[in-house]
């Protein structure tokens, strides 16, 4: 996806209005590996909780602004290690209020991942060994 001018402006204008700190376009579109049916993924910072009628809202704001109705709508402070990671890695910053933020996130969540990689790495061992069960029952 081609991020132009216009699109970063109303993407500032909509993190302005739902008081967003941070946007990050992430997945197929940010790194430039689309089909067809292919989604947005935007992820965003806020310390506002959005109730269910704004982020409706937010979901029809960014049909509007990307053309696209299969739009995926993340809060980074929510999200797992592993998807937080991949938001912070293959992402592209599309609006932060402030410049330092993406850095210190992506310190923090890349942080919080290799925490975690041991729990990802005991769960791997345990469907491999589940999977060589099956094969063998």
């Amino acid at each position: 996806m081609i991020i132009t001018d216009d699109i970063k402006q109303r993407i500032a204008d909509l993190a302005q209005k739902y008081g967003f700190d941070l946007v990050v376009l992430f997945g197929s579109q940010a790194t430039g590996r689309t089909h067809k049916e292919s989604d947005v993924d935007v992820a965003y910072y806020s310390d506002i909780k959005l109730d269910f009628n704004q982020e409706v809202l937010i979901n029809t704001d960014l049909t509007v602004i990307f053309k696209n109705d299969q739009v995926s709508l993340v809060n980074i402070k929510r999200a797992s290690p592993l998807l937080a990671r991949e938001v912070v890695v293959k992402g592209v910053v599309l609006y932060a209020k402030d410049s330092s933020l993406f850095s210190q996130l992506y310190a923090r969540t890349l942080r919080m991942y290799e925490e975690a990689r041991p729990l990802f790495e005991l769960r791997r061992h345990y469907l491999d060994y589940k999977i060589e069960q099956y094969r063998h029952a």
